[in-house]
């Protein structure tokens, strides 16, 4: 692929990189799949990739093929399955680590799901989170309660998950640009001084409006106070490089969380933690059992493994969890990251201005100057979020997604909701009236798309605007579930699931 540079920036010719991606796109399992709707088979465009990934053939093909016939159980390498699979899920940690340039003395910690459950993990490990019946009985001294720093575009898990650990949790505003406002962590690292633990706990980019943050200064900027970092990667890991020891130490990020099933291939990943393991004090595992221990007696007798790594491993890891999510970061390097921006850019150059030129589209958080990914937030006049995303896919077979995305108090800010407005939303939603949450059409893209997706797209959201007051007649809304449903028939599955499940 030619590209050249001028001066600091590269090029790539017009269509080089769409063309470049055409074989990527062209193995996504379902990438020519038709979807039954009210309205007839509509060719599916998926644009809903910051929710989940997409299963990738020569990926699944490696899994059953190379893998598949050797699977077995791990802790043992007296047969082939077992060595087989414990050789593989050890080299998926080391590719995991290596991508994330961890070093030695960092962990690597698979679990449940995706970053949620990675979170979790990590309070737990840190010894901050307690039973919701134990928390009312501790006793803790101000100083020994840690301090928590999130910013305001954190999705709930980097927020609602510290809320319930044993420490305070401080939610910086932004500042006039929107970003997360520095000189207020500062103020307020300055305010909390005396706390011993001093957390950051930041996302890399909002799963919102696609803004990125500078991770790195807000790292250095708790650790000249004498605090750590902790950062969510979630909506990021797909697409950018991941450094958690960059050149200047200060920079350094203590534990990063990411979750693999976001990845092209992704699907069916765990989650994963990678955090320093001098942060780690305790000598009991999170989840003691099989794989934890070095020894037992019969007289009670026993003792956990002294390896941090091998002892919060315990169980029957998730081994093809672990090799899926190796094997979806080894796709990503070979598109490569600076191919993804590149096309990301792109894709944003084509859609962002025609989108702009659409009456009654509002951008949320635009315009802006923040580097920005592939995921754009709207709001159309007039017309709730549940019902665009319904006609996009009804009408155009447009895989979207709507609501708060899961982060309620950035949307307070994107929506300028004052107190007022959020107490009689609260009101109406605790009585079951879902009609005044408030909420955003999210489009998010991903580099293998085509030029020609990028248009249909911006072509049926012109449609829907133009259409919607004669095509929102065949819904009704459903206040209760805050959902459209199709009114002249009942809507079955695109799966027949008695047969999805019958052998």
């Amino acid at each position: 692929m030619f590209r050249a540079r001028i001066g600091t920036k590269t090029h790539y010719p017009t269509g080089e990189l769409e063309e470049y991606f055409k074989p990527y796109r062209q193995q996504i399992i379902g990438s020519n799949q038709r979807i039954k709707t009210p309205y007839g088979y509509k060719k599916m465009i998926y644009a809903d990739w910051t929710a989940s990934g997409r299963l990738y053939q020569p990926l699944e093909s490696k899994l059953m093929n190379a893998i598949g016939p050797f699977i077995g159980n791990t802790h043992t390498e007296s047969t082939v399955t077992g060595m087989t699979t414990t050789e593989a899920y050890e080299e998926a940690k080391h590719i995991i680590k290596n991508h994330v340039n961890a070093r030695a003395d960092d962990i690597l910690v698979a679990t449940g799901t995706g970053m949620t459950d990675a979170v979790n993990k990590l309070q737990r490990l840190l010894g901050i989170r307690a039973p919701e019946g134990l928390q009312k009985k501790i006793k803790i001294k101000e100083v020994d309660r840690p301090v928590i720093f999130v910013s305001h575009m954190e999705h709930h898990s980097n927020y609602l998950s510290w809320k319930e650990t044993i420490g305070d949790v401080i939610m910086l505003p932004p500042d006039k640009k929107g970003n997360i406002d520095t000189e207020e962590l500062k103020s307020n690292l300055h305010l909390y001084a005396n706390r011993k633990t001093k957390i950051g706990a930041f996302t890399a980019c909002s799963n919102v409006t696609g803004f990125q943050t500078d991770y790195h200064q807000l790292a250095k900027i708790m650790h000249e106070h004498g605090g750590i970092c902790f950062v969510d990667f979630a909506a990021s890991a797909p697409y950018n490089d991941i450094n958690m020891h960059p050149t200047h130490p200060l920079e350094k990020l203590d534990g990063i969380l990411f979750s693999p099933h976001k990845f092209l291939g992704g699907p069916g990943s765990s989650g994963i933690l990678i955090v320093s393991e001098k942060l780690i004090t305790s000598d009991i595992p999170d989840n003691p059992g099989g794989g934890t221990v070095l020894w037992t007696d019969k007289w009670g007798g026993y003792k956990y493994d002294d390896q941090l790594e091998a002892r919060e491993d315990g169980g029957t890891p998730g081994f093809l969890q672990l090799i899926r999510a190796a094997l979806a970061i080894r796709l990503k390097e070979a598109m490569g990251t600076e191919e993804m921006h590149f096309r990301k850019q792109e894709i944003l150059k084509l859609f962002i201005p025609a989108l702009e030129n659409i009456n009654g589209i509002d951008i949320l958080g635009y315009p802006s100057t923040q580097p920005c990914l592939g995921i754009i937030a709207f709001c159309a006049k007039d017309i709730h979020h549940h019902l665009f995303v319904k006609l996009l896919n009804d009408r155009f077979g447009i895989q979207t997604r709507g609501g708060c995305s899961c982060a309620g108090p950035y949307g307070h800010y994107l929506l300028n909701i004052d107190s007022s407005l959020s107490e009689k939303m609260v009101q109406s939603v605790e009585a079951g009236n879902m009609s005044l949450k408030p909420g955003w059409v999210r489009i998010s893209f991903h580099p293998v798309m085509s030029n020609q997706e990028i248009k249909d797209t911006i072509q049926a959201i012109q449609l829907v605007m133009n259409n919607v007051h004669k095509w929102e007649k065949d819904y009704i809304y459903d206040a209760n579930k805050d959902t459209f449903i199709y009114k002249n028939e009942k809507e079955k599955s695109n799966v027949n699931l008695n047969q999805l499940f019958t052998f």
